[in-house]
């Protein structure tokens, strides 16, 4: 099943509403079934994970915004003052990013348990990995 919203997303990098909820939903299965998450356990960590999803968002925005704006200057064109005025936004982007998962999980071991939100930490990068392989931006790790 999550292969499939892997293929969505490989084909054109950008989703449909349509597809983006589809997208989602299989993101939401691959998790669950990851964490082996009851329907208790669900309905605390959803609503916080999305919560923190969406603060993590605005800030890499930022970061992107910077590296991948369509009128960005080359970086030999940039002044020194454009280059450390990027760094303090990235730098900020990025503590912020931090600061934000930890107030959220120890909100999420608050509501789980620290197992669980371990688990989600692996799922993440498991989810993430299949993502990149998907779309042929992520090298296969090295057998054990």
């Amino acid at each position: 099943m999550v292969g499939v919203g892997f293929s969505l997303f490989a084909q054109s990098g950008k989703l449909s509403e349509d597809k983006r909820k589809e997208f989602e939903a299989q993101k939401v299965a691959f998790f669950t079934q990851e964490m082996d998450l009851t329907p208790e356990e669900a309905t605390k960590f959803w609503p916080l994970y999305n919560e923190m999803q969406q603060k993590i968002r605005v800030e890499n925005d930022k970061i992107r915004d910077l590296t991948c704006r369509k009128d960005k200057k080359e970086v030999p064109e940039v002044t020194e003052q454009q280059a450390l005025k990027n760094l303090e936004i990235m730098l900020s982007a990025e503590q912020a990013v931090r600061d934000i998962k930890k107030e959220y999980i120890e909100k999420l071991t608050k509501a789980l348990s620290a197992k669980k939100v371990w688990m989600m930490i692996e799922a993440e990068q498991k989810f993430h990995h299949q993502l990149w392989k998907k779309m042929g931006k992520y090298p296969a790790p090295a057998q054990k």
